[in-house]
């Protein structure tokens, strides 16, 4: 499951609002300084998606004509004066210290393009990070899956080794009682073995009493024939 952003496109915009209008470079690396951490590829695309406006003007006041008039007036002179003082300084200061100006003006362009550089580094450096936590992410996800997977198996597997336990143990139960009737029917054939030997001995015993009663009755039938 994802987790949920920190924070929301709204946040982001505020904080894009609040860099431009403070009149400064708007890039991802200062809105996420600005807001305290965040994506920097979602901070690129809401920049990419949002459109570049200028302040809107303020709505003209209703002021009397007369008083709007004299204001147009006094503002145009004060304009005027204030232009004239600024050129009167600017050619001063120029005359004195273009040389000096335009030498800081390339060390400050220069530090602005490594700062700029560093920036772009840094942004790389950030997304592939935020990129590699992501893929991270991802992967521990699918071993979450693949381990309730395993543990869904494992629970099947257990499942059926005791149903091959219980047949294991009806068989077992099934030979018992079948060894329990081979020793009777092996304990009532020895029984009926001793009883026909018994019955054996006893024809035996009867034939000979037989035997011994008909002789002498042979005998004395041999003698009256005589």
């Amino acid at each position: 499951m994802p987790r949920p952003q920190k924070y929301t496109d709204s946040d982001i915009a505020a904080a894009i609002q609040a860099l431009t209008a403070e009149g400064g470079d708007v890039n991802p690396m200062r809105v996420r300084m600005r807001l305290g951490g965040g994506n920097v590829r979602r901070i690129k695309a809401i920049l990419a998606e949002r459109p570049d406006t200028g302040p809107q003007p303020g709505d003209r006041a209703a002021f009397p004509d007369s008083l709007l008039h004299e204001a147009q007036l006094l503002s145009s002179e004060t304009f005027q004066q204030i232009a004239s003082l600024a050129r009167k300084c600017w050619e001063a200061g120029s005359a004195a210290s273009a040389d000096n100006v335009r030498h800081e003006s390339d060390q400050l362009r220069q530090e602005i393009s490594k700062l700029e550089r560093s920036l772009d580094t840094s942004t790389e450096l950030v997304v592939q990070l935020e990129r590699q936590r992501e893929e991270k992410e991802q992967a521990l996800n699918t071993r979450g899956a693949e381990n309730a997977k395993l543990v869904q198996t494992s629970g099947g597997l257990r499942s059926a080794l005791r149903n091959a336990e219980s047949d294991l143990r009806a068989a077992q139960r099934v030979i018992d009682n079948f060894e329990r009737n081979q020793r009777q029917d092996r304990e009532e054939m020895r029984a009926m073995q001793k009883r026909i030997e018994g019955l054996v001995s006893e024809i035996a015993v009867l034939k000979a009493r037989t035997t011994t009663s008909n002789a002498p009755k042979a005998a004395s039938a041999r003698r009256k024939g005589s």
